[in-house]
């Protein structure tokens, strides 16, 4: 499925005009979003397609305000449906409570032309991509302020870190053996709450390309307990491996009211 999901450059447009005219070109983005704030939640208009246009997919998230989401919208477009002449239309929405659990998920599939309700259709469906918060965007370092420097660390997050560093690199080590050259930057990203437990954790970026390495360090992460008591924080933790030096960087981020459009990895030529 293209766009591979947390993989490619991503670029902040600064205008709606602007991403239309980039999703006009030649070399189209797979990838485009539209990010709004709104009576204190975010609404996220996410656009997927294929190389060969043989789909597209529209992807509405709606977030609280404190970030969590609580409405999924997906419009899945499939241009090569069998026995079918266009196409069909998948329609489906999603509900969650404030705690992340289901609802209720309202679906339905219609002719793509006439809009009319089909009772069976034979295509190849599309998930729609899941973004438990909006930390677990694969753009949110664009939405949200850079964490501030350690020395303005003010419940001493960052020294315990650095202290369990060690067991993230063991992880390091263990896909290391399955890929000697393996080597790069993974940015997590996650809160750590009023009991002290880690919660929303997330990859902001990583260039790492092992998924042992990904779940492995995920869960040794999510493992941590820092001292209860103080208030929620959220650090933004870069683990540096097959180069010198580890940097590091703890800092809570203020909420932002900023609205943006990003364009994700350009499609090959159609």
């Amino acid at each position: 499925m293209l766009p591979k999901l947390r993989e490619g450059q991503w670029r902040e447009l600064a205008s709606e005009s602007e991403l239309r005219t980039l999703s006009e070109g030649e070399r189209p983005p797979n990838t485009e979003a539209v990010v709004r704030r709104a009576r204190g939640a975010t609404i996220v208009s996410m656009y997927f397609q294929d190389a060969s246009a043989s789909w597209a997919h529209v992807v509405d998230y709606c977030f609280r305000g404190e970030g969590r989401l609580a409405r999924v919208r997906g419009t899945f477009n499939s241009l090569a449906a069998s026995g079918r002449g266009a196409g069909v239309r998948r329609r489906r929405t999603t509900y969650y409570d404030a705690e992340g659990v289901l609802l209720k998920t309202q679906s339905g599939v219609f002719d793509i032309d006439t809009d009319r309700a089909l009772t069976a259709a034979q295509f190849v469906d599309q998930d729609e991509p899941m973004y438990p918060s909006v930390r677990a965007l694969p753009f949110s370092a664009e939405l949200l302020p850079p964490a501030a420097p350690v020395e303005q660390d003010p419940n001493g997050l960052a020294a315990v870190v650095r202290g369990r560093v060690s067991s993230v690199k063991a992880c390091y080590d263990q896909a290391l053996r399955r890929a000697p050259s393996l080597a790069g930057k993974a940015v997590a990203r996650w809160t750590v709450d009023t009991t002290g437990k880690v919660t929303e954790f997330a990859w902001q970026s990583n260039t790492i390309k092992s998924a042992t390495f990904a779940l492995c360090a995920q869960s040794v992460i999510e493992s941590w307990t820092f001292a209860p008591g103080g208030a929620p924080a959220v650090v933004s933790f870069p683990f540096v491996f097959g180069g010198p030096g580890t940097e590091e960087s703890v800092s809570p981020f203020p909420p932002s009211s900023d609205a943006t459009m990003f364009a994700g990895p350009a499609a090959a030529s159609r």
